[in-house]
């Protein structure tokens, strides 16, 4: 287990208060996120797949209808924008993603899945199916996801419209 996911299970394992229930939610939700993605990286890499990062990028690409820009992508994968400026580097060295610039603005650039990137991408669905079967589906029964799922889809609405007050995470 990872530092970070091992840190994130004892802040959970914390004695709790009334008052610390926010919290304990909070890192439990943490530590779930960091365990599946250890899990989700490390089977990556015994196929011999590339890295979690990557995933994000392609599927948020694959799902769009047009051309992305960078900037569409912050609030769709977990990077940062230095992050994802290095990623979308790396997976275009690999040939999985293309540049393409405006045609109004050479500044503006635009990002499009390759065949390939779809070929990779298609090779790594079936790895993130298992893990988030064996991670969460098979762990987690039906009414409880749901649960989870309001309550998470109310956070994110919440933090989505407080980072979008700039225009930070612009929807297609």
């Amino acid at each position: 287990m990872c530092f970070m996911a091992q840190a994130a299970v004892k802040e959970t394992e914390r004695a709790l208060t009334p008052d610390s229930a926010h919290e304990a939610a909070f890192q439990a939700m943490r530590s779930t996120y960091l365990l599946i993605s250890e899990r989700f990286e490390k089977e990556l890499a015994e196929a011999g797949l590339p890295d979690l990062g990557f995933y994000g990028v392609l599927l948020a690409l694959s799902e769009s209808e047009k051309p992305s820009r960078p900037k569409d992508l912050l609030c769709k994968v977990n990077v940062t924008k230095s992050g994802l400026t290095r990623l979308v580097d790396r997976i275009e060295k690999a040939g999985l993603v293309e540049r393409t610039y405006c045609p109004s603005d050479r500044r503006g650039t635009f990002l499009v899945i390759t065949d390939e990137g779809r070929e990779t991408l298609a090779g790594m669905q079936p790895v993130r199916e298992r893990v988030f079967r064996e991670g969460f589906i098979d762990l987690v029964d039906e009414e409880d996801a749901e649960t989870i799922a309001r309550v998470m889809n109310e956070v994110s609405t919440g933090i989505y419209e407080s980072l979008n007050v700039d225009g930070a995470c612009e929807t297609e």
